[in-house]
């Protein structure tokens, strides 16, 4: 639930899409595989969770949206290295 919240407001949005990829595909294997494709068949087909699987893919290789709400990163040790040979 809050993976769904997450990519809903666009925070941490590739992080959230690979670590539910898995979970969708474990779904895919473990119990809807031997349903068959369609997902209207009995105890649902793997179409639907297939189709998440690739949605989440692309989400995490497209990255966060123009309205997404990101969090500020913590500046550590390597952003420290680049400001000081930026100038």
């Amino acid at each position: 639930m809050l993976g769904g919240i997450a990519l809903i407001l666009g925070i941490w949005t590739r992080v959230v899409a690979i670590a539910a990829t898995p979970i969708l595909l474990g779904a895919i294997f473990t119990v809807h595989g031997a349903a068959g494709f369609f997902f209207t068949n009995a105890h649902g087909g793997w179409e639907y969770p297939a189709f998440w699987t690739i949605a989440l893919v692309v989400q995490a290789l497209l990255g966060d949206g123009i309205y997404a709400l990101r969090v500020p990163r913590a500046r550590g040790f390597a952003g420290r290295l680049t400001d000081a040979h930026s100038h």
